[in-house]
């Protein structure tokens, strides 16, 4: 089950997707949503969305987590998050 906490690091983040990426406009968004596949986001946009992810979770983000990995899909992205925030 998951927390308040994680609840709401998975709305914000998919409410950030959904307002900036028109590929995930008006779409649902669930762990098993592709988000580099397809160009939904490009090199450009995963700088916006680290610089998001930043300010709004207060982490930190090195040069080796722009690993492909963490960022393949909604769900690896939240666990990404998450492991950055403990």
């Amino acid at each position: 089950m998951l927390s308040p906490q994680q609840t709401d690091v998975r709305s914000i983040v998919a409410d950030f997707l959904s307002r900036r990426f028109p590929a995930f406009a008006g779409r649902p968004i669930d762990d098993a949503t592709a988000l580099l596949a397809g160009g939904a986001i490009d090199s450009l946009g995963i700088l916006d969305l680290t610089a998001f992810l930043t300010e709004q979770f207060e982490i930190e983000v090195s040069d080796d987590d722009f690993d492909p990995d963490n960022f393949e899909t909604f769900g690896r992205l939240i666990a990404f998050v998450e492991r950055k925030r403990t």
